[in-house]
């Protein structure tokens, strides 16, 4: 087991179709997100042959997988993973750390989403947010809290505030998630000093369905 969970650095989440994974690879991102939250619009059912076969065409283009959960019990995830074939877990819930580390413990890469204020925070309430993540070894994905969305809302951070953390914080691997978008990435990244960005609704036309005009849009802003 790895010490502290490897990140991506252009993460395209809620992907669920093969057209949809030779897009990301072919126009420069390195990893996909696949939602295994039953409410989402971008929802993968795990027990559909379809779900496995995408993951596996997403390993045969060298992507990183990432299985996207939302309050899942410790053996519902196991058996995804081992259904379908995920690289990471993302919690992107109201779970515990005890979870990541259970989940740690059984050898899996294990990424937190951690749900941070629109509006301007202080270093502290990042610092405590994050820690006991940071503890267990899991990757950090810094996102707009956006209630019971849970992620994927379009909904963006106080970049500045993202900022002031991350300088006081210089040696944690984080990505930058929370309404980015072709139009916004590129201010996103410098304003905050993210050197990993992860989106959904920021590359769909309509909601749900990827593009990838704006995946193109997306990666190249987002590697200027």
């Amino acid at each position: 087991m790895k010490e502290v969970c490897d990140l991506f650095r252009i993460k395209i989440c809620g992907i669920r179709l093969e057209s949809d994974v030779d897009a990301v690879d072919r126009l420069g991102g390195d990893a996909i997100g696949l939602n295994f939250f039953s409410k989402s619009v971008r929802y993968l059912d795990p027990q559909l042959p379809g779900t496995r076969e995408l993951s596996q065409h997403a390993a045969q283009r060298g992507l990183m997988r990432v299985g996207v959960f939302v309050n899942e019990s410790l053996a519902g995830i196991r058996s995804t993973v081992q259904q379908v074939g995920l690289d990471a877990v993302q919690l992107h819930g109201d779970e515990s750390p005890d979870l990541a580390k259970q989940l740690r413990q059984a050898g899996y890469q294990v990424i937190r989403a951690v749900k941070l204020p629109r509006g301007p925070f202080p270093i502290d309430l990042a610092q405590q947010r994050c820690r006991p993540w940071l503890s267990e070894g899991c990757g950090l994905i810094l996102d707009a809290d956006a209630g019971s969305a849970h992620g994927g809302s379009g909904k963006t951070l106080h970049w500045p505030s993202v900022r002031a953390w991350a300088q006081e914080s210089p040696e944690v691997d984080w990505a930058l998630a929370g309404g980015l978008r072709p139009e916004n990435v590129a201010e996103a990244m410098s304003v905050s000093g993210a050197r990993a960005v992860d989106t959904a609704s920021g590359v769909e036309c309509p909601r749900g369905v990827k593009n990838a005009d704006r995946i193109a849009a997306f990666v190249r802003a987002a590697t200027v």
